[in-house]
């Protein structure tokens, strides 16, 4: 799944114009939302009713029908031309991009990116399931409804990025997450979950933003560019869940809000390397 969402990200930014690369790229971050949300949903209700054996097996199948799909609806994308006699090795396409300031800074933000949203909702189940809120497994199910309105709002992140530009977009949709983060610790289940909405629609927002970012950065080898930028991302997520279970089982939830914030800050820090280049709108 990642080897495909790096080549489709590829794919939308060799194929579309610069006008329309924003607008595409938060089209496709917005049915990964949507996937956040069904794919939750649908897996639980097979499980419920056939089984987890049977989750597993009507995943496969789905997947195969995604690959029939992108085979008969993709066209064949042609390579770019590489500058020069030869084309570059892999590792010299990847060790221009990590030369690269303005990438490397959006690489980092990747990372942060998903660190603050494994954190937040990895751990806010254990909240929500013990006293005094003590929802229910069925309810729990209900809370991943918290996505729906980042299904809306991440389609409108081509359009400011493009008014705006790339870094008052990334400042702006980290600053409404980091809004939300305090409503996390009150004891209110309502209170939570504006918390979670508010979370999920500045993280989202700010990954449309920071994906389409990489693919104007990289005026070659946007392959291998859009996938050290998801190494990065999945990395954060990695990372996040590591360091943030450790401070959530010693310290507390408020510790471990604390590090979602401090991972907040620091993508809006890298936010400012991003700078304006004829490729690349800020």
């Amino acid at each position: 799944m990642a080897s495909a969402f790096t080549l489709t990200l590829a794919y939308l930014g060799e194929e579309c114009s610069a006008a329309d690369a924003g607008g595409a790229f938060a089209a496709y971050i917005t049915g990964n939302v949507a996937s956040n949300l069904i794919g939750r949903l649908v897996s639980a209700a097979v499980a419920d009713h056939l089984g987890l054996a049977s989750n597993f097996y009507f995943f496969a199948v789905l997947n195969l029908v995604g690959a029939v799909l992108v085979y008969y609806t993709v066209a064949q994308s042609t390579p770019m031309t590489q500058m020069g006699s030869a084309a570059r090795s892999p590792f010299a396409a990847w060790i221009a991009h990590l030369r690269n300031p303005q990438l490397r800074a959006a690489f980092g933000i990747g990372f942060c990116i998903l660190f603050a949203f494994i954190g937040t909702f990895t751990y806010v189940n254990f909240v929500l399931v013990r006293p005094p809120l003590s929802v229910g497994p069925m309810q729990l199910g209900f809370v991943y409804f918290v996505f729906l309105p980042s299904v809306v709002t991440t389609l409108l992140a081509g359009r400011a990025v493009d008014r705006w530009g790339t870094r008052p977009t990334l400042w702006s949709s980290l600053a409404l997450a980091a809004v939300g983060l305090p409503l996390l610790l009150l004891p209110s289940l309502a209170a939570i979950l504006l918390g979670m909405v508010l979370v999920g629609v500045g993280t989202f927002f700010a990954q449309a933003a920071a994906t389409g970012f990489v693919s104007h950065a990289a005026t070659a080898d946007r392959g291998s560019a859009s996938g050290i930028y998801l190494a990065c991302y999945f990395a954060g997520g990695l990372v996040g869940t590591a360091i943030l279970g450790q401070i959530f089982d010693r310290i507390g939830w408020p510790a471990c809000v604390g590090g979602i914030m401090v991972s907040l800050s620091v993508a809006a820090v890298l936010a400012l390397r991003l700078q304006m280049t004829p490729t690349a709108k800020t």
